[in-house]
């Protein structure tokens, strides 16, 4: 095994993407793990998608897990989708902007959709768990909720509870990588303003891209 490596919330920003990997120049060894949140917001979905898809079969060792994102097309496929979640997703969470990607691609969003049910929502290792958002603090594992390992911020954030392993995750934008004793955050607001991070465990060494 070569590095292990958390790559956080890309929100269609292919640019950052690729400068990020360029980076961390992966090796054939190296485990690579994106955090979720591969669409909306940024202008380049289906290209963020792709290369994501490509990379993983160059990087047999990656894992792709879903971000809270993802679940919103995860239901539009299912057709469980209310219409009031279908306008947040659409005029709030960046829908429409991935929708447009497609679009310009020549695409429907259903071009993708194997790839977007396979995603699991949590990895496990020796020593970290990683999810999108984090987990419901006096709750095991394997009984925690899919909701709150995608979508929790509170009472997890604030949580001084030593988790038995460090959680690793993104979903909630921070100037910069938190790196607490029980978990680490790694959303740096890539879909915004920000940069795209990842982070090797255990040194602790981060990449980023603007």
């Amino acid at each position: 095994m070569g590095r292990l490596i958390a790559i956080g919330d890309i929100h269609g920003r292919l640019s950052k993407l690729e400068g990020l990997i360029d980076k961390i120049a992966p090796q054939e060894n190296d485990q690579i793990i994106f955090l979720g949140d591969y669409i909306d917001r940024g202008p380049e979905s289906y290209q963020v998608v792709e290369y994501v898809k490509k990379f993983k079969k160059l990087f047999k060792l990656t894992l792709t897990l879903r971000g809270n994102h993802e679940d919103f097309v995860v239901s539009l496929f299912k057709g469980n989708m209310s219409q009031y979640l279908r306008n947040i997703w659409l005029e709030d969470n960046g829908g429409k902007l991935t929708l447009s990607s497609y679009k310009k691609a020549g695409h429907f969003l259903k071009i993708h959709q194997d790839f977007f049910m396979s995603l699991p929502v949590y990895y496990e290792t020796e020593k970290y768990i990683f999810c999108h958002a984090g987990v419901r603090p006096g709750i095991p594992l394997n009984k925690q909720k899919m909701s709150d390992l995608l979508e929790i911020r509170e009472p997890f954030l604030s949580s001084e509870q030593n988790f038995g392993k460090i959680i690793v995750h993104g979903h909630t934008m921070v100037n910069s990588p938190e790196i607490l004793f029980n978990r680490i955050n790694i959303d740096t607001g890539a879909g915004h303003y920000g940069p795209l991070t990842a982070i090797e465990l255990p040194s602790l060494k981060i990449w980023q891209q603007m």
